[in-house]
This record gives structure tokens, C-alpha cells and sequence, in this order.
């Protein structure tokens, strides 16, 4: 059948002839739509199309949000499928698919969590509430965990905003919660002396789970030497190793690292010296630390238990051997509750670093963080002793010289003209305000003043101001602000009902 069109009011036709009245028409962004009204009477296929059309022409004028329709569409799909092309979308910018995999499973635990189906049931208390009961009892989550789900259900409400699916992102205000005060889980920075035997004793080990002992030794030398993680090591090849340069330097493709930069990390020249003959063994065609197991954890401590067994044995005596199997030296667990894993070494690189005397701009760059807070708060271990030692940079506090203090035993400090005890009464008035005792306008002094007014009438001395000073513009003279002295024969002192004029 022939298509009806009217002018810009759309069209309706039917499919080879027969059937329901098919709709055609443009929508606001000048798309073309076809629906099927359902029906086969003409005057209400028309009524439907006229519809179809006004709101066309309402979206087209703003009368109504056109994103309104995006919005309601996406509610009433469901959020798992959301939750795919936020996983695709992942996927398409570059993460990885383990660190995919490990956000979309922390998602879906909260939205299985608040029961969410639609988009629309998400909201930030049922988040909130739903947090609060996984973590709670005894064997609830720790803060540090409640932390990345968190996180991640954010990011995932953030991606619905920006691409469109909801009109708000309703979690935007929720805060983190403050991890150090529960830490579940802390790790400890090893001791250069306790580095020193886990590699002897890994050296020395035989194979575990397909890695010899020396690659294994191997493994925790450029760990705690560059701070590269377990996953950045695995991709290492011969290729990587840049040991010729100046300085040495191991260089760690974007597609590898966990910032996504290509790195370059500058190593010390005795490790490069011991990684030149171990390379020469290594293939060309595979990762150098290819057998490293999945359990680095389990591969560590138990290298470190071998290393503190054979320090143990190395006491002098029993009573030696007591004392070092009490203390926390090698210890996969120290009193502190602090752990040893393979991640450890990272935290003992920094630590060594901030130690060493690195500026915090170079630990941030080597430790290769965006945020300098996540160097120092998180990666760093400083002890009392380290804290202490910082303390020797500042000043002396005390003003006692040596000389002073062997003239003082002698009896004859502050025996001079400077010394304020040879002149107490002038030192008390010299802290007293001019004019703070005037009443009536007329002031009052103390009786050691009296003495001296006196002693003048009687003619045994002159009154002489001692709290004045010399003026730097006069040297020959002296400047006071007291009435007494610049104006004598103005002042009058009452003292016992007799009035004494100077």
C-alpha cells in the first residue's frame, strides 16, 4: 500500500498491505521512528501518529526534558545488565580483566546486599545500612574492607551519572571510612639484617611450587631493590633489565604497571652487578620470573621461617637462642600484630628510602605514587628510634653556657654593672607602668622613693632617674616619660600630710 504523508506529520503506512497501521515519524534529534499502533482502523492509527507527533514537538521546544526518556529507559532495564557494560566499558579503557572482575564481584555483593533490581533502587542510606551490617559482630569486615567496596559501588553509581543512565548520582555525598582505626590487616618493613638472611636463606633452599631457590632469592632482591609489585614482576623480560645505562635501571611497560605509565626505575650497582650473571641464564622468549607461584604470601614466610630457624641455631647458648626465639626479628608476626608477605618488600623500599634521608618528592617518584599522603602514611614504618634520631637536627634548648655555668660555681656570675640583682628596686620600677599609681593628679610612690627624696633635702645626693634610658638621638641626655623628672618643679609629693616641693 502507498505511505501517507501529510507535511511533517508523519507518516502511516502498512507492512505488504495488510495488518496494523505502522507509525513513522522524526523524534526531536531528527531520528526516524516507526511503532505499530495496533490497530487497524485508520482514524485511530491517526490519533495515535498525532501523538506521537505533538511530543515529538514538545521535546523539540524543551517543553519537556528530552532526557527524561533516556532515563526512564535505562530503569527499566535491569541493573546486572547495567553492571556488564560498566564491565565492558572497564574492559575498553585498558584495566585489566583481574582488577575488572575483583570491582564487578565488590558491586554485586552491595547490590545483592540493598536487593537492587532497577537503578532506581539504589539509594545511599540502603548503601550505607547495608555497609554497616556486613562489617558489624565479631567477625564483621574490617574498615580497610568496608573502604573498597564502598569505593567501588561509588565508582560504579558515578559511571550510571556520566553515561546518562540515571539523572543523579545519589552516593556522590557518601564519605570513606577512616581505616586506621581498624586495621585487620598491617604489614611490617623488614630490617636490612633480616633482608640480608631471608635472601642467604632462599639462596640456599630447594624448589617450592616449580621456583628454585636463587630465582626466588632473585625475586626478593628486585622487589625490595625497585618496590615493583608481584604482578609487575612477572611481566619482567630480559628485555627490562637496562643495565648498561647510567644509572642502572629496570624499565616496566604502561600495559604492566599498575599506574599505566611506562617506568623506569633506577637500581643500585650491586644489584645490577648480580642480576648480569643470573640474566645470562634466562630465555628470551618468556617473563625472567615466570614460575613464581599465586601464594607469594606462603612462598615468603616460608623462606623467613627457614631464615629465623638458622639465626636461632647461631645463639651462643641456650640462654641466647631463649632470647632471640622471644624476639621479633624474622617473625612472619611480630608482638604488634604486624605481618610479613611478599608486598612487605614494597613497604620495606620506602621505608629504607624515608629512612635514608629521601625528600618526600623523591620517595613519592621512586615509590612511583600520584599522591605523596599514600608514600608516607600508608608505605611508611618509622620507629621510636628513627623519630628520635630525627631530633638531633634541632637547636639546643638550654642557654647555660659552660662558662657561665664555671663562673656561677665560683660565685662570681653577674657580678658586673649589667647584673638587674645588683638593682632590684630600679628593675621592680622599670616593670611598672609610668603614671599607674596617679590618683587625683597626684601620684604616690614607694617609700624606697622617699628615702631618696630625703637623702637630696639633706643634701647627701642628687636624685638621679635610674629608670631612664639613653636616647639614641641624645647621647648626653636621658628621656623619661615621669613627670618627676622632666618636669621637677611642677611635681609635688604628698607623703605623711607633708608636701614637698622638688
Amino acid at each position: 500500500m502507498a505511505r501517507h504523508r501529510s507535511k511533517g506529520q508523519g507518516t502511516l503506512f502498512k507492512r505488504d498491505g495488510h495488518g496494523p497501521w505502522i507509525a513513522s515519524w522524526y523524534d526531536h534529534s531528527g531520528k526516524r521512528r516507526e511503532a505499530s499502533t495496533r490497530t487497524t482502523d485508520r482514524a485511530a492509527a491517526e490519533r495515535i501518529l498525532s501523538k506521537h507527533v505533538a511530543d515529538t514537538a514538545l521535546r523539540r521546544d524543551g517543553v519537556i526534558d528530552a532526557r527524561s526518556d533516556g532515563y526512564s529507559a535505562a530503569d527499566r532495564k535491569s541493573i546486572a545488565n547495567h553492571l556488564i557494560d560498566w564491565r565492558d566499558s572497564l574492559l575498553a579503557k585498558g584495566v585489566t580483566a583481574r582488577q575488572v572482575a575483583l570491582l564487578q564481584t565488590r558491586v554485586k555483593v552491595i547490590l545483592d546486599a540493598v536487593k537492587a533490581t532497577r537503578p532506581s533502587d539504589l539509594s545511599a542510606s540502603a548503601i550505607q545500612t547495608a555497609i554497616g551490617e556486613l562489617s558489624s559482630g565479631d567477625d564483621g569486615w574490617g574498615l580497610q574492607t568496608c573502604q573498597h567496596y564502598l569505593r567501588a559501588v561509588k565508582q560504579f553509581a558515578r559511571w550510571m551519572k556520566r553515561d546518562g543512565r540515571t539523572r543523579d548520582d545519589v552516593l556522590s555525598h557518601l564519605s570513606g571510612f577512616n581505616a586506621s582505626t581498624d586495621k585487620r590487616y598491617e604489614r611490617r618493613p623488614l630490617e636490612a639484617d633480616e633482608l640480608t638472611r631471608l635472601v642467604d636463606a632462599a639462596e640456599n633452599a630447594p624448589t617450592w611450587r616449580g621456583m628454585t631457590g636463587p630465582d626466588r632469592a632473585m625475586a626478593y632482591r628486585v622487589a625490595a631493590g625497585t618496590g615493583f609489585r608481584v604482578n609487575e614482576l612477572r611481566n619482567l623480560t630480559k628485555d627490562s633489565f637496562r643495565l648498561g645505562d647510567d644509572p642502572p635501571a629496570i624499565a616496566l611497560r604502561a600495559a604492566h604497571s599498575k599506574r599505566r605509565r611506562d617506568d623506569r626505575q633506577p637500581i643500585r650497582d650491586d644489584l645490577a652487578d648480580i642480576l648480569q650473571g643470573w640474566l645470562a641464564s634466562k630465555p628470551d622468549d618468556r617473563p625472567v620470573f615466570s614460575d613464581m607461584p599465586e601464594k607469594t604470601a606462603m612462598m615468603i614466610r616460608l623462606d623467613l621461617r627457614r631464615a629465623r630457624a638458622q639465626w636461632i641455631r647461631e645463639g651462643v647458648n641456650q640462654a641466647d637462642r631463649r632470647e632471640r626465639r622471644e624476639s621479633d626479628c624474622l617473625a612472619v608476626e611480630d608482638s604488634a600484630g604486624r605481618l610479613i608477605d611478599f608486598h612487605a618488600l614494597r613497604v620495606t623500599y620506602i621505608t629504607l628510602l624515608v629512612r635514608g634521608g629521601a625528600s618526600v618528592k623523591v620517595a613519592q617518584e621512586l615509590a612511583r605514587h600520584s599522591d605523596p599522603k599514600l608514600t608516607l602514611n600508608t608505605y611508611t614504618r618509622l620507629g621510636m628510634n628513627d623519630l628520635s634520631g630525627a631530633l638531633d637536627a634541632l637547636p639546643a634548648v638550654s642557654s647555660k653556657e659552660p662558662e657561665r655555668e664555671a663562673l656561677r660555681a665560683t660565685g662570681t656570675l653577674g657580678k658586673g654593672p649589667d647584673d638587674p640583682q645588683l638593682y632590684p628596686q630600679q628593675l621592680g620600677r622599670e616593670t611598672v607602668r609610668s603614671r599607674a599609681n596617679r590618683r587625683d593628679g597626684v601620684s604616690t610612690v614607694p617609700q624606697s622613693r622617699h628615702h631618696e627624696i630625703v637623702n637630696a633635702r639633706k643634701g647627701e645626693s642628687d636624685i638621679v632617674p635610674v629608670s631612664a634610658t639613653p636616647c639614641d638621638k641624645a647621647a648626653d641626655r636621658t628621656r623619661t616619660d615621669d613627670l618627676r623628672f622632666t618636669k621637677p618643679l611642677l611635681y609635688q609629693l604628698s607623703y605623711g600630710g607633708v608636701a614637698v616641693q622638688l
